[in-house]
């Protein structure tokens, strides 16, 4: 697709969400400014809550919050997205809330410290240190930057993961993939934002070619859980979802990829505003069930 016409790829909610969205970005883009008005916006659209019971608690010296499940036959370990820079507890409490309501599943938000106050691989090892000093069958999952720390995690502890769910991952370099092209202007997230995202996660440092920085800069696709992968068709990241569940199901592993049509990066955040958006919610949340009725072949 060349030039796409988001004006008809998107419908009338989800522009509406996305004209809502734009009034809150401050007429000083400084990194703070934005920072302060990503949580005024998820405050703002912040819906009714459902009846869930949540406590804060320090893993492995990393601030985290546990929502409690009716029927919790695995723990959802849930990153929160946000380029690395933005986001925590707070900006995804309604998602993780509504999650482990739907789900029936423990939804465990992690709040690994964020760039560029704390560059790579400070978040990577927040991430890896609370799957350590887990004992549980989980379900590593997250959003964009988070879906990037749920796969690389699960690529290194591939033996002690039961699954991961993956929603509009960023999970390669910056320019590699053709989506970044012909969605470089998409609404959200643009190209040019995704490479000033990983400057602040570099920080002057040279980009690793290591799987624990970005997942397809790994090699080693074998003996992973079984993963959902969902992508939205309007994101400059999609394609690298796409490979990825290629290069999983190469591999020998089971992956199953949900394509999101007529949806763009951080949909999850206007589920209550789109009811298109809602729909792909229902989508993650029946995934994460699945994944975790998901039995090991006894070969």
């Amino acid at each position: 697709m060349s030039n796409p016409d988001y004006s008809k790829l998107l419908d009338a909610e989800i522009h509406d969400y996305l004209a809502y969205n734009a009034s809150f970005m401050p007429d000083d883009p400084s990194l703070e400014n934005i920072r302060l008005a990503y949580l005024a916006f998820c405050q703002a659209i912040q819906p009714a809550l459902p009846e869930v019971t949540f406590s804060d608690a320090n893993i492995a010296g990393v601030p985290t919050r546990r929502y409690a499940g009716k029927t919790p036959n695995a723990l959802v370990v849930y990153f929160h997205g946000g380029g690395f820079a933005m986001g925590n507890l707070e900006s995804h409490h309604a998602i993780c809330m509504e999650m482990c309501d739907k789900t029936g599943l423990d939804v465990l938000a992690v709040d690994y410290r964020l760039t560029p106050e704390h560059p790579y691989p400070a978040h990577f090892e927040d991430a890896l240190a609370v799957v350590d000093a887990l004992d549980e069958k989980m379900i590593l999952a997250g959003d964009s930057a988070g879906a990037t720390l749920a796969a690389s995690v699960t690529l290194k502890r591939r033996e002690k993961i039961h699954a991961h769910m993956l929603i509009y991952p960023w999970l390669d370099a910056p320019g590699e993939h053709d989506s970044h092209r012909t969605h470089a202007e998409a609404p959200i997230l643009t190209t040019e934002a995704i490479f000033e995202f990983e400057a602040l996660r570099l920080s002057g440092q040279p980009r690793p070619k290591t799987s624990d920085y970005f997942p397809l800069m790994g090699d080693d696709f074998n003996d992973l859980p079984p993963s959902y992968i969902s992508i939205a068709d309007c994101d400059p990241l999609c394609d690298e979802g796409t490979l990825y569940n290629t290069l999983h199901m190469f591999s020998g592993g089971e992956s199953v990829l949900m394509e999101e049509a007529g949806l763009m990066h951080g949909h999850l955040h206007a589920r209550h505003h789109s009811a298109r958006a809602m729909e792909a919610f229902e989508h993650i949340c029946e995934g994460l069930r699945n994944l975790s009725a998901w039995e090991k072949p006894p070969f």
